[in-house]
Parts: structure tokens; sequence; C-alpha cells
């Protein structure tokens, strides 16, 4: 019986590169003298040897940092979005294989499926000041032949990359609340 040629291709590589991985040698580095090290121009002491004098300061004038920032943090305030529940959500799910989009309305306990995907709405939640601005579902998603879901998240309609669907085949995002 012939062996195929592609299947002896790795221990031919194996034996070709053998000899090339015994050459390396490791050669240490010889010692430096301390007196052979100049000091670079951003170091504490520069060629002339001089001197900085610091301004002095009050410590009662000073104010701690909030707990966790760090000197330089730039400081973002950010106000939550109100939200209310809708009573379902618009999905749509790209077949990548197929090359077929799909657009889907589900209520809130809803199951739909895309090809062996199973997917199921637990809430969606809209800002109450915008409706059609964003959208916040709450989905589970299974193979129809297991039993641990594959997704198991909120997804955003804004940033659909923030927590998307990592699937091979199957992609699924949320468009909307719906509240009727």
């Amino acid at each position: 019986m012939r062996t195929p040629m592609f299947r002896l291709l790795p221990y031919l590589l194996a034996f070709a590169a053998a000899p090339a991985v015994s050459q390396v040698v490791v050669v240490p580095l010889d010692p430096v003298e301390p007196s052979e090290v100049e000091p670079g121009p951003d170091s504490a002491e520069s060629a002339e040897g001089e001197v900085i004098e610091l301004e002095p300061f009050d410590l009662e004038t000073l104010e701690p940092l909030p707990p966790g920032s760090v000197v330089g943090d730039e400081v973002i305030t950010t106000e939550e979005d109100i939200v209310a529940v809708g009573t379902g959500a618009r999905l749509r799910g790209l077949d990548k294989l197929a090359s077929t989009v799909e657009e889907f309305d589900l209520g809130t306990g809803d199951t739909v499926g895309l090809g062996w995907l199973q997917i199921t709405l637990g809430e969606c939640r809209y800002p109450v000041e915008n409706p059609a601005g964003d959208a916040y579902a709450w989905l589970v998603i299974r193979e129809e032949a297991g039993e641990a879901p594959i997704f198991e998240g909120w997804m955003v309609a804004s940033s659909p990359g923030l927590n998307a669907l990592d699937h091979a085949r199957f992609d699924v995002w949320v468009t909307a609340c719906t509240t009727e």
C-alpha cells in the first residue's frame, strides 16, 4: 500500500529542519562596567550634574483623588438611560454560507429558529426618550442538538459587536424593541 505524499510531508519537513535547529548557539553578552555607561538626557543624573529644585507646596491645599483613580486619568461623567420594557424585539439573522438575511419579530419568552439555532428572547428594553434609537435584548441562543446555550446575554442594537454571537455560520443581532 502506498502512502500519499501529503501524509509524509510533516515528517520530511521535521527531518530537514533538525540540522538547522541543532546549529543554534546561545552566546552570553559581556558584562558592562558602570563607568562605561553614559547617562541619557532623560536620566536623573545629567552629564553636567545639574540639580533640579522643586517648589514647596502646602499639603492642606491638596485634594484626595477618588478611590480607584490614577493621576492623569480623564474623568468622564455619564448618565444612564431611563429604559422601559418592550413587549418583544425585532432581530436579524445572517446565514453566512447561504448569504441570506432573515428578520424576526419575537415576543418576550418566544423562540424562533434560524437554521439549527434556537433563539429565545428573555426581555427587550429601550430608552424612554428615544424608543427607536436603541434596544437592549436579553437573548439565549442554543443549537438544536445541545442543551447548553452557545450565547446568553444582552445584545445592544447600537453596538452589535459589543456582545455578539460567535458562531461559524450564523450572525444574530437585535435591531429594535417592539412596544405593541
